[in-house]
């Protein structure tokens, strides 16, 4: 796992990913994927000077665990001295109103919320991880 970084790293300048010095909005939900792509950001961006934001959707589904990954995200900013955005909203009740399934109504309202925040912060560019 020590290679991670830099396999990163090789991976976002041969891709042509990131610029020196670019605005990042991270999307971390507090799972292990997007926790370890903040890290990761965070150590890499002091070499190549990334201004990272956070962001963070409580899609409100698991009850105390979805509070809890929105305090962990909270902390971790705080920690890391990162600003961050985060919204929560009641997705059962919007798959409900809109006819959507759980997973597609989470979906539609994870990402409106991404474009806002990155709007609002005016960063263009967002990361995203995934287990697969």
């Amino acid at each position: 796992m020590s290679d991670l970084p830099r396999r990163v790293e090789d991976t976002i300048r041969r891709r042509s990913l990131l610029k020196r010095g670019q605005p990042l909005l991270v999307a971390v939900s507090g799972g292990l994927d997007s926790m370890v792509l903040l890290h990761l950001l965070h150590e890499l961006s002091r070499k190549h000077a990334w201004r990272l934001a956070l962001a963070h959707f409580n899609h409100r589904l698991r009850g105390r665990s979805s509070d809890a990954d929105e305090r962990l995200v909270l902390r971790t900013a705080r920690k890391l001295g990162l600003p961050v955005l985060a919204e929560r909203a009641e997705v059962r009740e919007i798959a409900r109103d809109r006819k959507l399934s759980i997973e597609m109504a989470a979906r539609e309202a994870r990402h409106d919320f991404l474009a806002r925040a990155a709007a609002r912060l005016k960063i263009r560019t967002i990361a995203l991880a995934h287990h697969a």
